[in-house]
């Protein structure tokens, strides 16, 4: 729309500040400084609360407008107070005002009261409590159009719109009808056609040719010559119509003359309110207007002596000056005439070029005297003046009458006036408000937050996302408010224009028409959810009766004939008017957008999927849309190319490029499609038709991801004939993306393209006109991300939007409003895709509220309240009937009922359910499970991350899930991990990766919800131009500009002077991995060289050929090493020659990825921690840090004085850094760090100032606290005793990054946890058993082993795990943790849980059906919250005899031979009662590690030993301790001994001491014995002679076992398996340092004649060689005799 502005042919007036480029340049102004008059936001309640509802009755009804059609159902009247009992009388108005203001209108308790007198099984429908929305201001209107646009307050009756100023001695009611139009047809014009060129159809296939052929030119100038309409007078433009003007004659004007100014419009009651004091008589005026009575009423009032004493007029609209004056100059296009009698004011006129007739008659009720002048009244002597107000126009919504009516205007006016006057000012209101609040009190909302007696003003000033949750309801409403005043339905009634029924001027922005590229459309994108359908009627019938020029639009542009009883279809482009202005707009890069039609098909079925109206849907919407889809059937074009049917020639709105099909048409015609086909249907009408638009319908193709993985704009971008000629990566419309909002096209089943529009969202950027906020919020709610479209809302609230509330482009647009309040309500409502989701984008700041009324698809009304983000109770009634499908996480596990009866739903899937109502039916849902609903995770420095999360009721334990993204967005392996508290430190982040985590609670087994995302980026640190580190060469300059970080940037160009190299290099030292650069990227800027440390790395370009991209990221590079880096940025003279590049570059700031080495944390000067001493003052100047500085001045003040400039600044860590000024008026400071005195610091220099710049630095420090202490120097020369700070760099340690173990699921009769070990580094893990006080403690060994503390158990390791055996005295109980966590150094990692579950425990939530009850779900054993966990006397733990940290295991030599590596584990060691080890002076729970300084660990050395028997292949290892007393092993074995067909070797294993007797070791240790094939077990022969089977692992070759006892072992083989050793039966009988040496050959016969021969004999035949008893019994006879018979031969 800013093109049509633009180009408009009529001129605007400088007199009118903010039409034209003086507008645009004040609302520039005004949206930076925020500097405007005016007021206030009082919602009149005390502290706000989330909890009280009332409850709707049925007794009553609500008053219904005149309808072509009975509304679809019996409706409740919302204008009355809901009372238990409804034979109490209605409160007065006066009253209810009072009562409103003083009276907490949300209150603590949420019930739902019963009506007494109801049947008993009469359900009602919760309702929140309504707030009494006001805006308030302390100042009157500035008079002008200024003043109008910014500050008047509106008021409307759909048909009429009134401004009003309160202003003070004067006053001035500038109003409006909103068919005051000129242009169009005259009453006897034969030849009008809506502005349709003909036969323009013509040029539509060489267009289409040209496209297909890739000769864009060509379709380019023959589309610009031909496919347009005329800019002519017909086209029109919005009146103003007139003005009520006062002059208070017997008052005195300005602000200063008054006490008790106020100035408000309460929109609960949709009245205005001027009052003030001045001396010593109040005067109040109230301005509301009746849609019942048809009359804009103002009502006077005084209390005190003074009487009224005012003349007024009824005149046309003149323009109004800057200094409040008038001008008709410009005010042409109608003319009138004004008469008077003692009862009133007639103004009637007529627009010149249409001949459109007009008038307004103005009438007065009062008890003072009246005076009739020509042109005006005067009352005097009155205690109250009653003005009624009524205007009309011949206007007729019919283009057969020309638009016309036949009507005696001066009677209708006269007529309607003279009626109001017969009721009392008391009667009128309240009937006004009745009538206003049966529509405005069907949707209440609380979000929270709390009432300030702010003006509107400061609210807007002072509004903090987090916080403003008061305004934003205010906001949500007042788009209501507006909808409600600019659009009701009734004869002839227009829809609300781009102004909605409000104008001041005869040339508006845009002519205030109707644009139906996304304008129109979103000024009823709230009208059916915020339950005002009867508001959309005008449209609806607008859209109608645009079809009969429509048809002849299609005819000569798309050449499709209709004719009488044959509709083919109609068209229409961008820009509309009352007069059925269908024909392109002037110019075609605007003006052409043939898919307008099918957008307003949506808008018009929308009424029918929200009342179910099926009359009004067969009689109505049916033809509408019927022909619309004929059009698109017929128009349609097969490319052969893509294999779709296509609009073409396409135009993406206002944006370009002319195309084949792109996004924005296809995507509304497959909606149009889709909608018509699905009524045809339901109607079952049409057959033939419907197959044919099916046909089509399948080879739209609408949508398609571009290499960059967005959503395409257009088909053709990604081929390399494609031309971005005019393309803006930031463009207001985000058009391609219609079908996610407001379409049906995008579902979150589909994530593939919802992840597409998510990227196309950020792309096109936050920024944008209101409007276009406006739509991104709606956008961003249906991708379910509540906290970017609450952050849009933010963005609105803050620049887009006006002190009176308006939305502004800039200037005023209404459609921002209303795009607005239906954001909001996706938020919390949506029903597009076959099912209700309620809160499906909730934002955080909203984690607590209710809402009741709002409208889903089916006609099905709701209420719901929240906490935490959690739906607490969730109501709907059921207007119509029929299925109620609702999706809400975990919703089958609620109480579900029906008018107060438990029922059955039928779940269609995990958290979908299905239910069939009645008309009148109300369904409730209750006891929901909750969830992990408000996630933060921040980044805190390199490797460590803090996430928070809401406590859920009935959770054990937490499942978080993180999974990291590189700097290409693609993401890697999952990592999770379990706790049992609401707050966990991640501490394992690799600092060049970005990380995405989601949280879940579970209960027990049951799994609720999986949280929404949240991100922490890749660690950085960043650093502006103009950061002191940074050396500049000569050709640099400075440049301010508030949009750049920091607000500045340093650009280099060369094309203005003679630079070498040298002058124009920027060089920036960093300490990191890596480093992203951002700048200017422009058609004017060039390219630059890089170098990093002495390297040429790449080129920086700088050029787009679009529009100038501010803080837009040139470069990065990664990937360095962790350290001191000095990067170069040369500006090349040398460039590419594209458009109007120059040798020039322009920096904004750096971003510097840290890696694990230093990183700083920033300290203004106005740190709380900072102690300074009374000569210290404060002083402002925005190119500081944070914009302030610390100064002592002690140059005329005594010596006294000198230990009061003094600054005391403690900090943590190992260095810090003092930036200041330095000037020629400043001197040295004196330094004490710890203590100790330290060289001075001097602020001096002999050249211009130096601001935030570095003073000097003291680093190498011990990690630790420090205390710096600086004071003015009382010995610096004189008139230089003088020193100021600006900020601080606190040096800290290198992060420490620990990762967490994890700890599988548990069950209660588990006799072990399998437990994952952390990567990366770490020295120990401490394991904590419910029921035990102390942890266990398993420390490394190497790679393969750890051991325990205490009996120094080892453990081996597999697949990086560990068993560990629960212990005996573990309380087991279902719902008790046990909890693990890493130790690194000084640094541990945040506990991670396994909850002891049941063993038959359901996986999904319990789903309570029918009658049965809510689930209940147990907190087995916890007495506290789990967040809590930690706060209560920490476990001892002590490691008194160790010195050595776990980190140095394995250093020493060993003391015989080397340590074998290993990659299997070690064994089931482990099974004994773990120590006690307690922890030093360590005071705070473990649970909370990472929360508060990190206690000191002292994890103890272990020593390991290793024995080995070269001969036998015998390995013994374990702990020094354990050996102690061994010097060494004796091992004798014999190998492939065969007994009933298997194969074993047996083994004699002793530990010798030095006298070589027999010694076992003091603990379990590890036996590593070498094996020939597959083993099938190991046996021990126990000393009672008892053969028991030992766990065994393989490992390099290996049988491992742990024991802690040495006998005989037996290795035996799996049958299957033949077997590599030699044939022969032989016995080994090693070596030793003390054993006899034996003839081996003389052996081998003998034993292997007693195996043979001897056992055969003694064991009993069974026919079976392979039975394992017989092999068992056998193998314990064997193994007892034969190292007893080697011991013989020995």
């Amino acid at each position: 729309m800013e093109k049509i502005w633009r180009e408009k042919s009529c001129r605007y007036s400088i007199r009118k500040l903010t039409v034209g480029t003086a507008s645009v340049l004040l609302g520039a102004v005004f949206l930076a400084s925020h500097t405007v008059s005016a007021d206030t936001i009082k919602v009149k309640q005390n502290e706000s609360t989330l909890e009280k509802t009332t409850a709707k009755t049925d007794t009553v009804t609500k008053t219904t407008e005149s309808t072509e059609h009975t509304q679809p159902s019996e409706a409740i009247d919302h204008s009355k107070p809901v009372l238990a009992d409804n034979s109490v009388s209605e409160t007065k108005p006066a009253e209810a005002n009072v009562a409103s203001a003083t009276t907490n209108q949300a209150s603590t308790e949420a019930i739902v009261k019963p009506n007494e007198n109801k049947e008993t099984e009469k359900q009602e429908l919760p309702v929140t409590e309504q707030s009494n929305y006001q805006l308030n201001y302390d100042r009157p209107t500035a008079p002008s159009y200024d003043g109008w646009e910014k500050q008047a307050l509106p008021v409307g009756n759909g048909e009429m719109g009134a401004k009003v100023f309160g202003l003070i001695g004067e006053d001035r009611i500038q109003y409006n009808e909103k068919t005051l139009w000129s242009g169009g047809p005259r009453p006897d014009s034969t030849d009008y056609n809506g502005g349709n060129y003909q036969e323009r159809y013509k040029i539509l296939a060489e267009i289409r040719k040209a496209l297909e052929d890739g000769d864009r030119q060509k379709a380019k100038r023959l589309a610009e010559r031909n496919l347009v309409g005329p800019n002519n007078s017909q086209y029109g433009r919005y009146l103003a119509f007139g003005d009520v003007s006062m002059v208070f004659n017997n008052q005195k004007k300005g602000l200063d003359t008054v006490t008790d100014y106020h100035r408000g419009l309460d929109i609960t009651e949709a009245t205005t309110t001027t009052s003030y004091t001045q001396d010593g008589t109040t005067f109040k005026r109230e301005t509301f207007s009746s849609y019942p009575d048809d009359v804009t009423v103002t009502h006077l009032t005084q209390k005190g002596d003074k009487k009224l004493d005012f003349t007024v007029w009824n005149s046309l609209t003149e323009d109004l000056l800057a200094n409040g004056n008038y001008s008709a100059e410009y005010s042409h296009y109608k003319s009138g005439h004004v008469t008077t009698d003692p009862n009133g004011i007639l103004l009637k006129g007529t627009v010149k070029d249409n001949g459109l007739q007009f008038a307004s008659y103005l009438g007065i009720k009062t008890d003072g005297k009246v005076t009739v002048h020509e042109d005006s009244l005067t009352v005097t002597g009155a205690s109250y003046a009653t003005l009624l107000l009524s205007a009309k126009t011949n206007f007729a919504q019919n283009p057969k009458t020309n638009y016309r009516k036949d009507i005696d205007l001066e009677k209708t006016v006269k007529g309607i006036v003279e009626a109001a006057k017969g009721k009392d000012y008391e009667t009128l209101k309240k009937t006004h408000i009745k009538d206003y609040q049966s529509l405005f009190n069907r949707v209440k909302l609380n979000l929270g937050g709390s009432n300030t007696a702010q003006t509107t003003k400061e609210a807007l000033q002072t509004y903090n996302p987090s916080k403003g949750q008061k305004l934003e309801e205010l906001f949500f409403q007042y788009g209501r408010y507006l909808l409600i005043s600019s659009s009701r339905d009734q004869t002839d009634a227009l829809p609300a224009n781009l102004q909605g029924v409000w104008n001041a001027v005869d040339n508006p922005p845009w002519n205030a028409d109707y644009h139906l590229n996304v304008n129109l459309q979103m000024n009823y994108w709230p009208a059916y959810m915020s339950n005002l359908a009867e508001t959309a009627k005008p449209m609806i019938n607008y859209i109608d009766d645009m079809r009969y020029y429509g048809r002849i639009a299609a005819k000569e542009y798309a050449g499709i004939e209709s004719k009488d009883g044959q509709e083919n279809g109609w068209l229409v482009h961008t820009q509309a008017t009352p007069f059925g202005w269908t024909t392109p707009g002037w110019n075609y890069y605007w003006g052409w957008s043939p898919a307008a039609n099918a957008w307003m098909m949506q808008n018009v079925y929308d009424y029918y999927k929200f009342t179910k109206d099926e009359t009004y849907l067969k009689e109505k919407i049916y033809p509408m849309l019927k022909e619309t889809a004929k059009f698109w059937n017929s128009f349609l074009h097969y490319d052969q190319a893509s294999d779709r049917w296509v609009s073409s020639p396409s135009y993406s709105p206002e944006h370009g490029t002319i195309t084949i099909g792109n996004t924005f048409d296809q995507s509304l015609v497959w909606q149009l499609f889709h909608d018509y086909m699905e009524v045809a249907n339901h109607l079952n009408v049409d057959k033939d038709l419907v197959t044919e638009v099916k046909t089509k319908f399948d080879k739209l193709k609408p949508l398609h991801i571009n290499k960059e993985g967005r959503i395409k704009e257009w088909y053709e971008e990604d081929s390399p004939q494609f031309t971005n000629e005019g393309i803006e990566n930031n463009h207001r419309h985000v058009s391609h993306l219609v079908g996610l909002f407001p379409g049906t096209l995008f579902s979150k089943d589909q994530a593939e393209y919802l992840e597409a529009a998510r990227a196309t969202l950020n792309h096109r950027g936050d920024g944008g006109t209101g409007w276009s906020k406006a739509n991104k919020i709606n956008l961003w709610a249906r991708l379910l991300d509540g906290n970017r479209a609450h952050r849009l809302l933010a963005e609105q609230l803050k620049y887009s939007t006006l002190e009176n509330l308006w939305d502004t482009h800039a200037p005023f647009q209404i459609d921002g409003n209303f795009g607005a309040t239906s954001g909001i309500t996706e938020m919390l409502l949506q029903s597009h895709t076959g099912y209700i989701a309620p809160l499906p984008a909730l934002p955080d700041a909203w984690k607590d509220g209710q809402v009741s009324g709002l409208v889903a698809r089916g006609n099905f009304e709701v209420s719901m309240k929240w906490k935490d983000k959690n739906l607490q109770s969730l109501s709907f009634l059921a207007n119509i009937g029929g299925d109620l499908v609702v999706d809400y996480p975990n919703i089958e596990a609620s109480q579900i009922k029906v008018n107060g009866k438990s029922v059955k739903a039928t779940v269609l899937k995990d958290g979908r359910i299905q239910l069939a109502t009645q008309k009148g039916d109300v369904i409730t849902f209750e006891h929901f499970p909750g969830r992990v609903t408000s996630l933060t995770a921040v980044r805190q420095n390199g490797v460590t991350a803090k996430l928070t999360f809401n406590q859920v009721e009935g959770a054990t334990h937490y499942i978080i899930q993180r999974q990291a993204k590189d700097e290409s967005g693609q993401t890697s392996a999952s990592r999770e991990f379990v706790t049992n508290q609401t707050h966990f430190i991640d501490r394992s982040l690799d600092p060049q990766l970005a990380y995405t985590y989601t949280v879940k609670a579970m209960l027990g087994n049951v799994s609720t919800q999986v949280s929404e995302k949240a991100n922490v980026e890749t660690y950085n640190q960043l650093m502006d131009d103009r950061d002191s580190r940074i050396q500049y060469g000569s050709a640099f300059e400075n440049w301010a500009d508030s949009e750049l970080f920091g607000g500045t940037e340093k650009f280099a160009d060369l094309s203005l002077g003679n630079y070498t190299d040298k002058d124009a290099t920027a060089t920036i030292p960093f300490n990191g991995v890596g480093i992203e650069i951002y700048g200017l990227k422009s058609s004017q800027l060039g390219i630059a060289e890089v170098k990093i440390d002495g390297k040429s790395v790449s080129e920086l370009d700088f050029y787009t050929a679009g529009a100038t991209e501010k803080g837009s990221l040139i470069g990065r590079f990664t990937g360095l090493s962790d350290g001191s880096h000095v990067m170069t940025i040369t500006v090349k003279k040398e460039h590419k020659h594209r458009g109007s590049e120059r040798s020039k570059i322009s920096l904004d700031y750096f971003k510097v990825l840290p890696g694990q080495g230093t990183t700083i944390e920033k300290m203004d000067d106005r740190d709380s921690r900072i102690q300074y001493g009374s000569q210290f003052k404060d002083w402002s100047d925005t190119e500081l840090y944070k914009s302030t500085e610390k100064y002592a001045d002690i140059n005329n003040s005594g010596p006294s004085t000198t230990s009061e400039a003094q600054a005391t600044i403690p900090f943590t860590g190992t260095g810090i850094r003092i930036y200041g000024l330095k000037t020629s008026a400043l001197g040295k400071a004196l330094v004490t760090l710890d203590g100790k005195e330290m060289p001075s610091l001097d602020f001096y220099t002999a050249g211009d100032t130096q601001k935030a710049t570095l003073i000097g630095e003291f680093t190498n420090l011990s990690d630790g606290n420090h205390i710096l202490t600086l004071k003015v120097d009382p010995n610096s020369p004189a008139g230089r005793k003088k020193i100021s700070l600006d900020s601080f760099d606190i040096i800290k340690a290198p992060a420490v990054g620990v990762d967490s173990p994890s700890i599988a699921p548990l069950k209660e009769g588990d006799k072990n946890i399998s437990l994952t070990l952390p990567v990366g580094d770490w020295e120990a893990i401490a394991v904590t058993f419910p029921g035990i006080k102390n942890p266990l403690v398993l420390r490394k060994i190497d790679d393969n082993h750890l051991v325990t503390t205490g009996n120094q158990t080892v453990l081996s390791i597999q697949d990086n795990q560990i068993q560990i055996p629960i212990p005996d005295e573990t309380n087991r109980k279902v719902g008790n943790a046990i909890e693990a966590y890493s130790i690194q150094g000084n640094t541990t990692s945040s506990p991670v849980v396994a909850v002891f579950t049941k063993k038959d425990e359901n996986q999904q939530p319990t789903t309570s059906k029918g009658d049965d009850p809510a689930p209940i779900i147990e907190i087995p054993e916890y007495t506290k919250p789990i967040s809590t966990a930690g706060l209560e006397q920490p476990p001892t733990v002590s490691i008194p005899e160790y010195t050595k940290p776990i980190g140095t295991a394995g250093v020493e030599q060993p003391p015989t031979v080397s340590i074998t590596e290993y990659t299997e584990p070690i064994g089931t060691a482990g099974l004994e009662q773990p120590p006690t080890v307690s922890i030093t002076e360590y005071t705070k729970p473990i649970g909370t590690a990472g929360l508060e300084q990190a206690s000191t660990v002292s994890v103890p050395e272990y020593k390991l030993r290793v024995l080995k028997d070269e001969r036998t292949g015998v390995e013994i290892i374990g702990g020094a301790t354990d050996l102690e007393g061994i010097s060494h092993i004796s091992s004798r074995r014999v190998l492939a001994q065969e007994l009933f067909g298997k194969i074993y070797d047996a083994y004699d294993i002793q530990f010798k001491n030095p006298n070589n007797h027999n010694i076992q070791p003091q603990r379990a240790v590890l036996v590593r014995l070498p094996i020939t094939a597959d083993v099938e077990n190991v046996y021990y022969l126990s000393p009672t002679k008892k053969l028991e089977a030992l766990d065994f692992t393989v490992r390099e070759g290996r049988a491992e076992f742990t024991t802690s006892h040495f006998s005989t072992y037996a290795v035996v083989y799996q049958s299957s398996h033949s077997q590599e050793t030699t044939p022969n039966k032989t016995i080994e009988i090693p070596s030793e340092p003390t054993s006899l040496n034996f003839e081996q050959a003389s052996t081998t016969d003998s034993l292997t004649q007693m195996e043979n021969t001897h056992y055969k004999e003694q064991l009993p035949e069974t026919g079976e060689s392979s039975n394992p008893l017989l092999f068992l019994a056998g193998l314990s006879v064997v193994l007892t005799s034969i190292f007893l018979l080697k011991n013989k031969i020995d």
